[in-house]
């Protein structure tokens, strides 16, 4: 049974690009070589999808997958063995530390000869006045002019 046009046309949009250009055995190839309305808008569709896949070629990225991904196998590899070093390196510097303070420990030293004086306590002016059952936490900025304070 052969096409008509108002039936290639609906089938046009879907059709197999093969079929657009003619090749093939189907009813829709066949039409589109005999007609010549037909196999202007198949010929406008194929220009169309050929300037679609320019268009997509230019946007897709230079590097591939593995070459983008190397320097941050790169980075993971040398962040792996930075945390495996420290596995070692912190316990024996706790040793080191601890060994430290036991010897400064043991040598005997006298205290400096002098006499204890005691500092009058500072007097400190609240912050913040509450009720008795209420309770009150005042936050220190960087800015020594603000603070922030939460009741609860």
């Amino acid at each position: 049974m052969a096409t008509d046009c108002r039936a290639a046309f609906e089938r046009l949009l879907e059709a197999d690009p093969a079929e657009l250009a003619g090749r093939g055995d189907g009813e829709l190839a066949t039409h589109v070589r005999d007609c010549p309305r037909c196999a202007a808008v198949a010929t406008q569709l194929l220009a169309g999808q050929k300037e679609l896949d320019r268009a997509l070629d230019a946007l897709r990225p230079a590097t591939g997958v593995e070459e983008a991904l190397r320097p941050i196998r790169a980075r993971r590899r040398h962040s792996a063995w930075t945390r495996f070093s420290w596995r070692w390196a912190a316990p024996l510097a706790a040793a080191a530390a601890l060994v430290g303070v036991l010897v400064l420990r043991s040598v005997d030293t006298e205290e400096m000869p002098g006499e204890i004086v005691a500092r009058p306590a500072s007097s400190i002016e609240p912050l913040v006045e509450t009720a008795t059952a209420q309770n009150v936490m005042v936050f220190e900025t960087r800015d020594r002019s603000a603070k922030v304070i939460w009741f609860y």
